[in-house]
């Protein structure tokens, strides 16, 4: 059963308050129009998933909103998918990134 957009949200909003964000200057660089799977606009939605958009054994991995991602990549972390929060303005990266001893940044 196809999950509903409510249902969806709630999943990952659930992972964003278990999460301690570790990368708060972290964002999206680019721009999100639609998701990659569904072409659902995305300037209005609350996250956006960037990883897994089909079930294969080597999936191509895309822009999804919540619909999607629950559906394709509901597990977040590093390697797995990451979770980015719409702040207006920017994509915020939330759960997902990777490790501390993996950051680039410094």
């Amino acid at each position: 059963m196809k999950p509903t957009h409510e249902e969806a949200e709630q999943h990952f909003a659930s992972i964003e308050r278990h999460e301690q964000s570790k990368w708060p200057d972290d964002q999206w660089h680019g721009e999100i129009d639609n998701c990659d799977v569904c072409s659902r606009p995305m300037h209005s939605e609350r996250y956006m998933v960037d990883g897994p958009a089909e079930s294969t054994s080597d999936p191509r991995w895309g822009n999804l909103c919540v619909v999607c991602a629950f559906k394709y990549s509901p597990r977040i972390g590093y390697g797995k998918a990451q979770l980015y929060r719409n702040t207006g303005d920017k994509w915020a990266l939330i759960a997902g990134g990777p490790p501390k001893s993996a950051s680039f940044a410094e």
